[in-house]
């Protein structure tokens, strides 16, 4: 900025008087420009702070605080949005009582605390959710038509949250969440009345929309840590193909507000829940964010491509200004997810009567019994007893008397990039270690669930309850109330799958041997559950009967159980589904030699060419000594032959016998000791029989078969759907170029099969490539080109044919050109008379290749016929008419990887083969 004077001197004493306001003027010019750079802002795709770091947004949303909903206030049967709920209240307790419950709620709700407890926990912005109604007058009820009456509780309560957001030095961001008249026909989230405009069925409410901007961007222009303006929280209107009457009202908003505030971000939302931005103009303004929102679909990339693509195409940051309501394993993928991406974002909501927010808030009786009887569930209360239940549900939501769930807010922070573990509690010998409290972590490493989130929105609306009891805590394990009378932290694991299991942090002072108690219950025949320290059995399988309910209580001891000294990672494992546990403890410790050396368990390697035999002590017995006499194995009833024995060097207690056959999937092992040759320091392993052998090696299909398309191993880009071919099921949708499933696979004979695929789409240029991965080589199978079956749930088998190695691999799907659903595919042999495949092929050398390949293609090829290369991805490289049967195709500026090489003609795909490039 530059300024040019022109003056003439009169006198000395006029000149210096000159000179210093003139260093005043620039002083002063240059606060203006120092002070606008200390704003959060827009620089390119990404938000910076005011000295220029990027700032990635870690927030959550206020909630119910200004704004109620009913599924937050227990309501939403009969008081769903706001002004219903106020409506309930007048008739029940009268206007002045619910004037004074509104007071008692808005104090009490959000405070400084909750801001100091947010900037703790690690995040660095809010995002409060305003209705108008506190800050100005609906349109119908203003003293003069086109005026507007300020009422000063709206902005007295964003003053003091500026104030505790300064204080912490955190980011305050402005989200117009009920927009006069209300801005969608879901009407809970903006508290809209049918029975008045809407704010799209009015000039007066959009006026007084961009009035109360105005107001507002006038009182904080100068606020360093306000982050941004959200002019309207998910609109959710038809508002025409182009949504241009949106569009408008937010230049004029932003017009408006630039009148009084050139330094906040301006953040706009799309139609339908914020995620329509079709018909969005160029961008209007230099400091401008897109936001979208994102709840219960897959947290993949192709989820979020579309906004990264909208960034990149207008040069606009995007921000994810509201997400949630889901599991931690959610929280943590759709976080981390965003994060990679240089996406921020805004949890919703703060706390709620619910496990999954960083804080929960009880319901108390008196509470509950109010809204029942606004159903007639319940016996109406008297007017002072509805007062005081609305008045406790208020005193709930204070800070103080919240629970606050440190599971949530570890996965929504340390989860993101750490495979860490932290004990929920640390647990001792002697203590009750309750099931509930394992440890802090992600799935498949603090504990393994089958159901960890809810996909419903990419499920066609299909609810996944990832926590059956849905209490305690938001994991994916399932959690009840505990009512047994014994002991209790009033909770218990429940609805128990197979393969599942706990892990939790023990501490002991030395090695012993304990007396184990395991308090469970089962209402079906019982099930089977075992005990691991630090990855190792200390435990064999032990059997739970049935108790006759899953509340009714019993215990059950297991002696000798050794555990070594220090800290140590215990595993329970679910063997058997079909019990509940309350808790486990160890207790009654002796010396370990006061305890027969037996052993505990076996289970196989994964690559089945292994056994290992675990004892409650340490082998002492030189390995040249060890006998392959002394054991005997048994595969389906046969014998299986040993190789070898050897002792595990870290962990001593540990055998490893090792097999001169591999074994598979699902094959019956057991072993016999009888020697003297295997000792501890205590003594002789004790002689066993029968010992079953935990087959662990992965699931493969056997072949011929029939795989479900959702048995997958990897999905790389896939959704799940509901599927409605005969079967029902789930099968996988929206299949992009470069998308793949894989599935591991065992084929005993190899050979020429034909392979149907069960699929549905309206396209009729759909074409996958069917690949084996044999040690990390890619192998093409068979390439399908799939033709329309009309619609998305119209379902076809169309055939291909592939010729199959023989062995364990693993089979890939990979998607060329989309689109398609897939339901199953099956492989039949192809009888060994018959034509089985056409035994012509392509050939390329050299494979692998650098600078270029060869190939040579059958003569019989049609002259139609071109060769295009592609990668993996779906991009092409390469493509040409099939001029000779021998041709060169240069690849010097190439990048090393796999490439496809197909030979097509206009009636669809006649030859694929992988190239390797260098």
């Amino acid at each position: 900025m530059f300024w040019v004077i022109s003056c003439q001197r009169t006198n000395s004493i006029n000149g210096t008087f000159f000179r210093i306001y003139i260093l005043i003027f620039i002083l002063l010019s240059l606060n203006i420009i120092l002070s606008s750079q200390e704003y959060l802002h827009t620089e390119g795709k990404y938000i910076y702070s005011g000295t220029g770091e990027e700032v990635i947004l870690r927030g959550i949303g206020t909630g119910n605080w200004m704004l109620q909903e009913g599924y937050m206030m227990q309501s939403s049967d009969v008081a769903n949005t706001q002004h219903e709920f106020r409506e309930k209240l007048i008739e029940e307790i009268g206007t002045e009582n619910t004037d004074s419950f509104y007071t008692a709620w808005l104090t009490y709700h959000f405070t400084r605390t909750d801001v100091d407890s947010m900037k703790a926990w690690g995040f660095n912005s809010v995002r409060v959710a305003m209705h108008y109604k506190w800050f100005t007058l609906p349109t119908e009820e203003e003293p003069v038509p086109g005026q507007n009456t300020w009422i000063d509780t709206g902005f007295n309560l964003i003053d003091s949250l500026l104030d505790w957001c300064s204080d912490k030095e955190m980011y305050l961001i402005l989200d117009m969440h009920g927009a006069p008249g209300g801005q969608g026909e879901d009407a809970a989230i903006s508290d809209y009345d049918p029975s008045k405009p809407s704010l799209w069925e009015s000039q007066e409410n959009k006026d007084k929309l961009i009035a109360l901007w105005k107001k507002l961007a006038d009182r904080y222009s100068d606020e360093p840590w306000i982050g941004g303006y959200d002019l309207i929280n998910e609109p959710n209107w038809s508002l025409g193909g182009s949504n241009a009457v949106l569009w408008q009202l937010y230049q004029d908003i932003t017009d408006t507000i630039r009148e009084v505030d050139t330094n906040h971000m301006i953040i706009i939302e799309g139609n339908w829940f914020a995620n329509d931005y079709t018909g969005i103009t160029a961008p209007w303004d230099d400091n401008l964010v897109y936001s979208f929102h994102k709840y219960g679909t897959f947290n993949t990339l192709s989820s979020i491509q579309w906004m990264i693509d909208l960034r990149n195409t207008r040069n606009v940051p995007v921000w994810l200004g509201e997400t949630g309501e889901n599991s931690n394993t959610w929280f943590t993928n759709v976080i981390k997810l965003c994060e990679d991406h240089h996406i921020g974002w805004s949890f919703w909501p703060v706390k709620k009567a619910g496990i999954n927010n960083v804080l929960q808030v009880s319901v108390n009786e008196d509470y509950r019994q109010l809204i029942d009887s606004w159903s007639g569930q319940a016996a109406s209360l008297s007017p002072e007893e509805a007062f005081q239940a609305v008045l406790g549900f208020a005193e709930n939501h204070k800070f103080e008397n919240c629970s606050i769930k440190k599971d949530v807010i570890d996965a929504m922070t340390r989860q993101l990039y750490s495979d860490e573990t932290l004990p929920f509690s640390l647990h001792q010998p002697g203590q009750p270690v309750y099931a509930t409290d394992y440890d802090l972590g992600r799935n498949n490493i603090a504990y393994f669930d089958q159901d960890t989130a809810n996909y419903e929105y990419d499920q066609n609306n299909h609810y996944t309850s990832w926590n059956q009891g849905w209490s305690y805590r938001n994991d994916g394990v399932d959690i009840e109330a505990c009512t047994d009378s014994e002991q209790t932290n009033g909770f218990n694991v429940g609805w128990t799958a197979k393969g599942e299991w706990l892990q939790y942090t023990f501490l002991t002072d030395s090695s012993a041997a304990y007396t184990l108690t395991v308090r469970y219950a089962s209402g079906s025949t019982g099930g089977k559950i075992r005990f691991e320290s630090n990855g190792i059995p200390v435990t064999g399988n032990i059997s739970l009967s049935g108790t006759g309910n899953w509340q009714n209580w019993n215990s059950v001891q297991i002696d000798n159980v050794v555990l070594p000294a220090g800290e140590q990672k215990l595993k329970l494992h679910i063997v058997q589904e079909g019990i509940n546990i309350n808790y486990f403890e160890f207790s009654d410790p002796v010396p370990i030699c006061s305890v027969p050396f037996e052993a505990v368990h076996a289970f196989t390697s994964e690559d089945g060419s292994i056994i290992y035999l675990a004892c409650n002590q340490e082998i002492v017995t030189p390995v040249n000594e060890l006998n392959i006499g002394d054991f005997s194995l048994q595969i389906n009833g046969s014998n299986l032959p040993i190789a070898s024995l050897e002792i595990n060097t870290s962990f001593k207690q540990v055998l490893l016998i090792n097999l001169a056959e591999e074994i598979h999937f699902g094959e019956s092992i057991t072993i016999n000791y009888t020697g003297s040759g295997i000792a501890s320091a205590c003594g002789p392993l004790e002689d066993f029989e029968g010992l079953s052998v935990q087959n662990v090696l992965p699931l493969r299909h056997e072949i011929p078969c029939r795989i479900e398309a959702e048995a997958f191993e990897t999905n790389n880009g896939f959704s799940l759907e509901i599927c409605e071919d005969t079967g029902g099921g789930y099968n996988t949708a929206y299949a992009n170029a470069g998308d793949y499933l894989d599935y591991p696979v065992y084929v005993p004979k190899a050979g020429a099969y034909t392979v149907g695929y069960r699929v549905a789409t309206q396209r009729s240029n759909a074409v996958i490539v069917l690949l084996a991965d044999i040690e990390g080589i890619l192998t093409s199978l068979d390439t399908m080109h799939f033709s329309s079956t009309g619609d998305w749930q119209t379902w076809q088998t169309q055939q291909g044919s592939a010729n199959l190695p023989e062995g364990r691999y693993t089979l890939r799907i990979l998607v060329m050109q989309s689109e398609y659903n897939l339901n199953w595919f099956e492989f039949k042999e192809v009888d060994a008379l018959g034509d089985g495949c056409n035994p012509e092929t392509i050939e390329i050398f050299p494979n692998p290749a650098e600078g270029e390949f060869w190939v040579q293609v059958p003569n019989s090829l049609p002259g139609s016929a071109k060769l295009s290369v592609f990668d993996l991805a779906g991009n092409l490289y390469w493509k040409e008419t099939v001029p000779y049967e021998l041709f060169r195709v240069p690849v010097q500026n190439w990048q090393a990887g796999i490439y496809l090489v197909i030979i097509d003609d206009n009636t669809g795909i006649l030859y694929t083969k992988p190239v390797i490039l260098r």
